[in-house]
């Protein structure tokens, strides 16, 4: 059987910041040189091979601080509400068209009643 531990291990042997200084990954804050040293780290991960395994297992383990799969905090923070907002659309969708599948059923037994 294999664990998220053990997935995690497969992947991250192969991630590119494996070499590279884990400060970079984690600014201290967002004003000074944080913005330089969030787009240092995003340059490190677009190299990446294992990149959306990176950003797969950030988004599943919200919350986790700092540069993952190539995205800060708040631009996983954002991609999950638009994922989210995308879900609720498509779930309201297959609800009324759901809905009107069963309209036209209901209509169209009425009718073959009315012409028996």
């Amino acid at each position: 059987m294999t664990t998220t531990a053990d997935n995690l291990a497969e992947w991250w042997s192969l991630a590119a910041c494996q070499s590279a200084d884990p400060d970079l990954f984690f600014p201290i804050s967002a004003p000074g040189p944080a913005p330089a040293q969030v787009a240092r780290a995003k340059a490190v991960c677009a190299g990446c091979p294992v990149q959306r395994d990176c950003l797969r297992y950030a988004l599943a383990a919200d919350p986790l601080q700092g540069v993952w799969g190539g995205m800060s905090e708040e631009e996983r923070r954002l991609l999950r509400q638009r994922e989210a907002k995308a879900r609720m659309r498509a779930s309201r969708r297959s609800g009324q068209a759901s809905h009107a599948r069963r309209t036209a059923r209901a209509t169209a037994d009425v009718q073959t009643r009315i012409h028996e």
